[in-house]
């Protein structure tokens, strides 16, 4: 009995001992290579129509249009160290009326100011009749505007009916710029286009063969009283395209004696600036290449009240 005790013993023992668990370190590499392929096309189609039928005869009618084209192309520009600044300081404040400025220390730009105004004005005391095969005026007064402005910078088709972009990108002559060690090219505005009252353009680019463009169209038809009302059409157009243009602007090469790389070194600056004004301000500012900028509105009124009625005399 004792021996059989013993060897029972020693049998739970040597399970309990192949029962234990031990740590193990795996040390390995994994070499994976991904290839990963993304399409992606977006087609954005917008059309809008819009009628407008008014069944009333006007007493009178206002209507002003103004048109910008800005071309820039075939331009080349080739500078070492062509340092420049442009500076509006304490300039253009306390103003009434209409204020415009162009300034362009650059090379190959475009600037343009642009206002058109039309208001109608009541028939003087006095005055004749219409004839009688014109209809009779009635108590109501249209104004309608429109302001387009179009800027196209660099190679592009002179097909306007082309619509495709890689093609028109062939076409033409681009512009080049090749700027090398430029130390400063600074567009400065400070404390100025402060306080006016009216309309107020400016312009400033320091860099090469850049668009830049304000216009403002306004339409105003003056009513007497509310009887019929008045109608208001107001359209604003806006094209810019820049294609097909070479900038080219770097270090210069070290020699073996001069480590020093200038670098191109540019700065555009609005501080203290265009402040309480009552009115339309347009600012472009730019020390780039090739950039289109405009500020383009176009307003209609027809203000009620405002004089006698169409038609009185």
């Amino acid at each position: 009995m004792k021996k059989i005790l013993y060897m029972g013993v020693a049998g739970c023992a040597l399970l309990i001992a192949n029962a234990a668990s031990a740590d193990v370190n795996i040390l390995a590499n994994i070499n994976k290579t991904k290839d990963i392929t993304v399409t992606e096309w977006i087609t954005i189609s917008k059309t809008v129509n819009l009628t407008a039928v008014v069944d009333i005869t006007p007493g009178k009618a206002a209507e002003a249009t103004g048109i910008v084209n800005q071309t820039n192309y075939d331009n080349e520009a080739c500078g070492n160290c062509a340092e420049k600044i442009d500076a509006i300081i304490d300039s253009i404040d306390g103003n009434t009326g209409l204020v415009n400025n162009n300034q362009s220390a650059g090379n190959m730009n475009n600037q343009g100011n642009a206002v058109s105004v039309a208001w109608d004005l009541d028939r003087p005391p006095g005055a004749p009749p219409p004839p009688p095969q014109v209809p009779a005026p009635g108590r109501s007064g249209f104004a309608n505007s429109s302001a387009d402005v179009d800027q196209k910078n660099g190679s592009f088709s002179p097909d306007e009916s082309t619509t495709d972009i890689q093609a028109a990108a062939v076409l033409g002559d681009p512009n080049i710029v090749d700027t090398i060690n430029l130390l400063f090219r600074d567009a400065i505005i400070s404390g100025s286009i402060n306080s006016n009252t009216g309309v107020v353009q400016v312009n400033q680019s320091v860099g090469n063969m850049n668009n830049q463009a304000n216009q403002f169209v306004l339409a105003v038809s003056l009513l007497g009283d509310s009887q019929q009302g008045g109608v208001a059409l107001s359209e604003a157009d806006l094209g810019q395209v820049t294609t097909g243009n070479y900038a080219q602007e770097s270090d210069n090469v070290p020699t073996s004696d001069d480590t020093t790389l200038v670098g191109i070194n540019k700065n555009t600056t609005i501080e203290n600036s265009i402040s309480f004004n009552t009115g339309v301000i347009g600012v472009n500012q730019s020390a780039g290449n090739m950039s289109n900028q405009a500020n383009n509105v176009s307003a209609a009124v027809v203000v009620v009240g405002s004089g006698s009625p169409p038609g009185a005399p």
